[in-house]
Formats: structure tokens, C-alpha cells, sequence
């Protein structure tokens, strides 16, 4: 077994001179889990896990930045959909 700890990066919180700008929310300030088995890939992230392909893997350890198209942003929203109807919303 191969685990990974992923830190996902809301891109929009970089002000233009490099700063960081303070959290708005805890939707983004999370740790995700990458892990690899025998039996296929997963991604642990908010109490919820998915089945991931080895090539979202592969992305969401090397590039975990939250912006438009990416796995890591696509990953977040399977995840918070999956959330969202664990609490009946």
C-alpha cells in the first residue's frame, strides 16, 4: 500500500505580489489522502473516499492546485457533491 498526503491549493487565495491572502473559508483548508493498493487508487478526503484511475492519481499528487479543469478541482467537487447527499441536501 502507497499513501500520499495531498494539500489542495485554491488558486484564488494568491494575491498578484505573492502573498497569501487569509482564508475565507474551511470549504479549501483540508488534507486529502492519495492512496494506492493491490486493488485499485483512492482519495480520502473530507470522511469521504472514492475509487479514483491510476492517472488521476498520478495528477492529483503531482499538481493538487484547485483551478479550472484541473483533477484536483474535479476530485473536490466529487467529493462535495457526494457530501452534499450524505446530508440530505
Amino acid at each position: 500500500m502507497n499513501i500520499k498526503l495531498i494539500y489542495p491549493e485554491h488558486l484564488e487565495d494568491w494575491v498578484g505580489d505573492g502573498t497569501k491572502r487569509p482564508a475565507k473559508s474551511d470549504e479549501f483548508n483540508y488534507i486529502g489522502i492519495s492512496i494506492e493498493e493491490r486493488y485499485g487508487h483512492y482519495y480520502y478526503a473530507k470522511g469521504i473516499a472514492i475509487p479514483i484511475t491510476a492517472q488521476e492519481q498520478h495528477y492529483i499528487r503531482t499538481n493538487p492546485k484547485l483551478y479550472y479543469f484541473s483533477t484536483a478541482l474535479k476530485l473536490h467537487h466529487r467529493i462535495q457533491r457526494l457530501r452534499d447527499q450524505a446530508d440530505g441536501l
